[in-house]
Order: C-alpha cells, then sequence, then structure tokens
C-alpha cells in the first residue's frame, strides 16, 4: 500500500475517534474500512470502480470523498467514501451535508458539529438555543450555518448566516434586503455561494426572485427575475460563470440560465411532469458549459417522467445529450465535477463523476466510480411458473404462479394461452408493490369469457414492464399441461358439468354447465332473453331416439359419454372425446322393454360407470361396467322389484358421504327419495328427501358444479325452462341446499330434451 493510502487510513481512524467522541455513550466503533473490491479491468488512466451498498444515494462531494446513505431496514446508514474506495460507517445518528466539502454535519438536538472528515478534526460546534432570536436552521455552508431566524423584537423573520470570527466567536448576521417572511426556499451552490428564492413587493405587485448570496459577507451579491412557478421548492443552481434554475408549475416547466453579472435570461420548456410531485424531486447543476438537470428518485418511482433522465444541455448551443437513466442524488464537487447516484442500462446502478468534456464545448463525461452490482434494467429474481403436468384439483381448483423481481416499482401480466383452441386467460396488470414482494398471480381456471379452461397443453407468457419507464421489459415464456379428474356430465374435457339441449328439430348442443348454473337470474320470468351464451354444437339426427342417458365414463377416456336408445329398442354409446362425442358403438337389441334408463357414477365399487333400468313391470336391473366401449356392460343383475311406483330415477354419484354412488327416486306424488348405495349394486332402504317434485319435468344429476367442495349436486328444470341448482351438502340426512335459480330460461328446448 502506497503512503498516501495510509495517511488516509490513519485519517479516517482519527474521524471515528472524533464522531464517537460527539455521540452518546453505549457505541461500539464500526468495524475496520473495506478494501476495494477489485472490478473488470479499466480504461487505460482511470481507476476501476469499487464497490458501494445497494441503495446508496450520493450526499455531498468533497476534496477528498463523499458522503452517502442507505437503508438497513429502518435504519439509515451514513457513510463517508475516499475518493480511492476506502469507506467509514458513520455511528448512528443524524447527518447533514455542507456542499463542496469533506464536512459531514452531526445534529443532536440542537447541537450541529461540524467534522472533517480528511482531517478528522471538529472545525465548528453551533447551539441553536444560543444563538439569539429563534432560529430554524436551513442550510450548512462551509463552517457556517444558514438560519430563517425570529427575531426577539417584533419584526418579520430574517435570513441569518451564522459563522465563526479568527477567534472562534460566533457571528449572527442578518442578510440585508433579503426579508425571511417572503422566502421560498434556498439551495447550496456550494460552500462560499447559496442561491435564496423569494418574493418581492414593489408598488403592490408581487414577483419572484432569485439572490445569490455570498456567505463571507452575508450580503445578496446579484438578483435575477424568476417570472414562472409556483410556490415551494424552486431549484437553482451557480456557477463561476452562470447560474440556472427550474421554473416549475402545474401546467408548465422552464429551465432558465443566464450568464454571472448579465441583464439576458434564456428560457426553455422541459417535459411536464405527470405527477405533481416531481417537481419536488427535480435538481439543476452546472459542468462547465453544459447545464445538468433531473427528477431525483426515477429509479423508484411508480410511473414514467421524462424528467427521470438525467440530462445534459449545451449553455451555447442548446444541445442536450442524456448522461444517465436516472439519479437519486446529484452533488457538486469542488473541481466543477458531479458525483450521482444512479444508473446506465449498460453498466447498473452506482455512483458516477460527470465532468467537464475534454474539448471546448464537448458534452460533459461520464465515468463509472462505484458500482451496487445492481442492474438498472428490471430483472427477474425468483420464479414460480407453471411447468410440466399442473392438476388442477390438487391446487383447489387455481393457480398461483409467481415473479420476483429486482424492483418493486414494476407492472406485471400474464397471458395463459389453451394451444388447441387458442382460447386465453389475460390476468389484470399487477401494478407496483410496496416492497420487493413476490408479483402473484390467480387464475381459477377459466378463460377470458369466463369458459372453463379445457384441458391439455397451454403456454403462457409473463411480460413485466419497468413502471418508471426505465430499461426494455422482461418477457417469460413457459408451457404446461392441464389436467383434472375425470367429471360426470362433462363433455369438453374442461372439467366442469356441462349440460345437453336437444331442439325440436333434433339439433344436440353442448351448454357449460358452471358458465350457465352459476349465477342467479335477475328476472325469472318465462320471456326473460337469455344471455349470451352460445352452445357448442354436437350434431343432428337426435330425434331418431326415445331416451337419452348422460352417463359419465363408460368407455375409457376421460370424458363423459352418452347412452341413446332408438325407437327400435336399439342401445347406442356415443363416446366422449373431449370436443364433442365419437361416432356411435351399438351395444345390443331389446332395450324396448324398460321405460327408464339412467347411467352414472360407480354403484359396484370397481371404479367404472354403472347403468341401471326399470322394466314394465316395476323390476330394476343393474348393468355394471365394463369400461370397453365395444362391450360397455356385463350382463344384468337384477336388484328387485316395486321400483313401478317411481317416474323418475337419478344417479347423482355420492350424496351421503361415502365413496360409491346413490341413488334418487321420485314418487308419482311428487316425493324424493334418497337411497344410499352400499358399494356392491345395492341399496340401503330408502330415506325421504321431500316433497313437491314433481314440480320439476326434469331432474338431472350434473354432478360437481363446484369442484371445490365435492359434492355431487342435482339440477331441476320447470316446463317453463327454467332451472334450478341444487347444491349437494354432503349429509344424507339433508342431502341438498337451498334452491338457486339459473341466470335464464333454457332457450328454445322443450321440457323434456335436458340431460
Amino acid at each position: 500500500m502506497n503512503p498516501q493510502g495510509r495517511t488516509t487510513r490513519r485519517r479516517l481512524g482519527t474521524v471515528v475517534a472524533v464522531v464517537l467522541a460527539v455521540t452518546a455513550g453505549g457505541l461500539t466503533a464500526p468495524a475496520c474500512a473495506v478494501a476495494p473490491v477489485a472490478q473488470d479491468s479499466p480504461a487505460a488512466g482511470q481507476a476501476a470502480p469499487f464497490t458501494v451498498p445497494a441503495g446508496s444515494t450520493v450526499v455531498s462531494s468533497g476534496p477528498t470523498g463523499f458522503l452517502t446513505s442507505h437503508t438497513e431496514g429502518t435504519a439509515t446508514v451514513h457513510t463517508w467514501v475516499t475518493h480511492d474506495g476506502t469507506p467509514t460507517r458513520l455511528p448512528a445518528g443524524r447527518y447533514e451535508a455542507s456542499q463542496g466539502t469533506d464536512l459531514v454535519v452531526r445534529i443532536d438536538g440542537s447541537r450541529r458539529t461540524y467534522l472533517d472528515m480528511s482531517t478528522g478534526r471538529t472545525v465548528a460546534s453551533y447551539d441553536t438555543t444560543e444563538l439569539a432570536g429563534t432560529p430554524v436552521p436551513l442550510l450548512h455552508q462551509g463552517t457556517s450555518l444558514v438560519t430563517r431566524t425570529f427575531p426577539a423584537a417584533p419584526a418579520g423573520r430574517e435570513l441569518h448566516v451564522v459563522g465563526k470570527d479568527a477567534a472562534d466567536r460566533t457571528l449572527d448576521r442578518a442578510v440585508p434586503g433579503l426579508p425571511a417572511d417572503e422566502l421560498v426556499s434556498v439551495e447550496s451552490a456550494g460552500p462560499d455561494t447559496f442561491l435564496a428564492r423569494h418574493y418581492s413587493v414593489v408598488g403592490g405587485t408581487w414577483s419572484q426572485k432569485l439572490a445569490v448570496v455570498d456567505v463571507a459577507s452575508a450580503s445578496v451579491v446579484e438578483t435575477y427575475d424568476h417570472v414562472y412557478g409556483q410556490t415551494g421548492r424552486q431549484p437553482a443552481a451557480a456557477s463561476a460563470t452562470h447560474l440556472a434554475w427550474l421554473e416549475l408549475g402545474e401546467y408548465r416547466s422552464v429551465l432558465a440560465t443566464a450568464r454571472r453579472g448579465g441583464s439576458g435570461i434564456t428560457r426553455t420548456d422541459l417535459p411536464l411532469p405527470a405527477d405533481p410531485e416531481t417537481n419536488a424531486r427535480t435538481a439543476v447543476r452546472i459542468v462547465g458549459d453544459w447545464v445538468v438537470y433531473t427528477a431525483l428518485g426515477g429509479g423508484t418511482s411508480p410511473r414514467a417522467e421524462a424528467l427521470h433522465q438525467v440530462t445534459a444541455r449545451s449553455l451555447t448551443t442548446g444541445e442536450t445529450v442524456a448522461l444517465l437513466a436516472h439519479a437519486s442524488g446529484l452533488a457538486a464537487s469542488p473541481d466543477g465535477s458531479l458525483l450521482a447516484s444512479g444508473g446506465t442500462l449498460d453498466r447498473g446502478e452506482g455512483v458516477y463523476r460527470i465532468a467537464p468534456g475534454a474539448d471546448a464545448g464537448a458534452p460533459p463525461a461520464v465515468t463509472l466510480v462505484a458500482t451496487t452490482g445492481v442492474p438498472t434494467a428490471l430483472a427477474v429474481t425468483t420464479e414460480n411458473a407453471p411447468a410440466g403436468t399442473v392438476d388442477l384439483d390438487r391446487t383447489g381448483g387455481v393457480l398461483k404462479p409467481s415473479w420476483t423481481f429486482d424492483r418493486h416499482n414494476a407492472e406485471a401480466r400474464l397471458v395463459i394461452r389453451n394451444t388447441a383452441s387458442g382460447r386465453v386467460w389475460t390476468s389484470p396488470t399487477l401494478p407496483p408493490r410496496a416492497s420487493s414482494e413476490p408479483f402473484t398471480f390467480l387464475w381459477d381456471g377459466t378463460f377470458d369469457d369466463t369458459y372453463p379452461a379445457f384441458n391439455g397443453a397451454y403456454t403462457w407468457t409473463m411480460t413485466a414492464k419497468p413502471a418508471n419507464g426505465i430499461g426494455p421489459d422482461v418477457v417469460r415464456a413457459g408451457s404446461f399441461t392441464l389436467t383434472r379428474g375425470v367429471r360426470p356430465h362433462d363433455f369438453d374435457d374442461n372439467g366442469s358439468p356441462d349440460l345437453l339441449v336437444r331442439d325440436a328439430e333434433g339439433r344436440l348442443a353442448l351448454y357449460e354447465g358452471r358458465r350457465y348454473l352459476a349465477n342467479p337470474s335477475q328476472d325469472p320470468s318465462p320471456d326473460h332473453e337469455p344471455p349470451s351464451l352460445p352452445p357448442t354444437p354436437i350434431g343432428t339426427g337426435w330425434n331418431t331416439y326415445d331416451r337419452i342417458t348422460a352417463a359419465g365414463n363408460l368407455g375409457g377416456t376421460p370424458a363423459g359419454d352418452v347412452v341413446t336408445r332408438d325407437t327400435t329398442g336399439v342401445l347406442w354409446l356415443h363416446q366422449g372425446n373431449g370436443k364433442g362425442l365419437a361416432p356411435r358403438v351399438r351395444v345390443g337389441a331389446g332395450w324396448q322393454v324398460y321405460d327408464q334408463l339412467t347411467a352414472g357414477p360407480d354403484l359396484t365399487g370397481d371404479g367404472r360407470n354403472d347403468l341401471l333400468a326399470t322394466d314394465r313391470t316395476g323390476v330394476l336391473w343393474l348393468y355394471p361396467g365394463t369400461g370397453n366401449a365395444n362391450a360397455p356392460f356385463s350382463a344384468r343383475k337384477r336388484i328387485g322389484g316395486g321400483w313401478g311406483a317411481y317416474n323418475k330415477l337419478v344417479v347423482p354419484g355420492n350424496l351421503g358421504g361415502a365413496a360409491h354412488g346413490d341413488l334418487l327416486a321420485r314418487g308419482k306424488d311428487g316425493v324424493l327419495w334418497l337411497y344410499l348405495g352400499k358399494g356392491d349394486g345395492t341399496f340401503a332402504p330408502r330415506t325421504r328427501v321431500g316433497s313437491g317434485w314433481n314440480a320439476y319435468a326434469v331432474l338431472i344429476g350434473i354432478g360437481d358444479l363446484n369442484p371445490r367442495d365435492g359434492h355431487a349436486d342435482l339440477i331441476g328444470m320447470y316446463s317453463s325452462r327454467f332451472l334450478q341448482t341444487y347444491a349437494g351438502t354432503g349429509d344424507w340426512r339433508r342431502p341438498f341446499g337451498n334452491p338457486v335459480m339459473s341466470i335464464s330460461p333454457l332457450p328454445g328446448s322443450r321440457p323434456t330434451d335436458v340431460y
């Protein structure tokens, strides 16, 4: 290590000791200074960037180093960093800066202690309770303090400069001709000069002025007219040759520049902020013959602003160039350069030096001094994306993919597309987070039109946009296969029961049950127009059948099947294929002996769906399912006689809580009875469900309309074509809840042609 490096470290140790001396007891010394971290090889003559903590903001810049702040949890940490990269973490406390110097001001109540970080000495100290009147500190200028003071005598507030003389006595001087009652804002222009915005009243006319105040003499040395803008902070900057300030208002933003001592003022309109709060974060500085301006905080802003970009404008030609994508701090250095904490898309976040160009008229040169290792462009840090096979039954009927980004100020959207049909689900756009928490999407397994999503192949695309408009979008894409368990009455392979409707012309159509039956009707009158719920055509010629039964899975495919009987007594199997029904397969003849046919979930405990039939003598027969589409039933078994007392049989599935299917039978008197299945093809003695069920022309065991509760539901249709849904409870003593009217009547169907 060279001698200069050793001297720097000895001085830093002294500084730490001095800081501890002015801090309340009980503190421990910070860790030893950390050596700079090696970086990629720099350009010739340029030092390699060292490392600073993520989120570091430059507060001030002096001859030997600069002050930064960053947050750790809820605490604000201040660190002095020498220009060779040696950090000194200051003890916990409140600190402010004296711009353009190596001074850091420690604030303890009313006491302000000025620490010279290059030498480790305390160079000044003020207790505001010892000053005349009632002072309110505004700025630290070198070793001086600028205050707005309420004098002891009845008078308006005054702007004061508090300093030390050669004998270290405190001098408290009012700035003549600058009443603090009309003061708008003050801003440092280096240790020797500050700028004060104030109102002036001449002949009853109010105007706004910009005053240049010399600290040494505590006097106004120049005044410029400020013609536009609202009250509040209006940033300004000064160099040896120029002044620059921003005149910011609700409807106009103006950059004003003037040569020192001259009379001409040049005004240029800037992009108008989308958010008025942006004005409060603006900053302006001067580097050589260029004025630099930006709205600070663009890196974490929740909205895009043109002023987030750090821009330089030539004071001679008006040319503008972009310097940084954004900045959180912009501090003037005594050598005429700036230090900016900010980022660029190619070099990421860090501390950048903005210095005058090498040639006259050249734009400022930008150099990365220190890096945080964090990219400026939005980036994914963690991903929980759908992949492989997704069983929606196992996820509670929802999918919750999530992404976490390195910044919380992003907006994200997810699109999920069914490969076969092209139908999509588009998520709402998730807004910026309050912190870097995951962006979690909630897909309930439906498309944008609320139609339940089909099983099968899917692709997804997640697009995240930086909310501040800085950098490109982040796009992620992938694929997965969606699956669910087999559902009775599901003919389009989307995990949702369907209704089959035959019209008077023999056309069969599919109505998505959950979408059609989920919402109560607002106008349950017969002439109420149905909503726009277009059915899916299945085919024509279905008026050749006198019995149609939705049977669930009989042939071995996941989709539901249909059993039909034609007028000659031949039984047919129409196997579901997930897109409708495959060509029929002949089961056999002689089925005209039965007056009722019903099929559905497993009654025998072998996992295969079965069929029940009552003959015209009232005998109930069981046809066990085989799972073979070419021979779907084995030999029939006699259950018992006396079933001619019932005019409707329904196999709804599991109503009583056991693992096997049950049977509902409606008497000719309208009483509904429940026969709990034993799992061997027989039933327990009947239990009365209730009366009045002859009001329904059709009863349908629809399966589970709400897959999250696991209970079989029942549909009843009036002769008026209105439907009512009875949700299953899982309790055989009260198997159904209160009925809910469907959203509308079935359009154009005959009462008995719903299955």
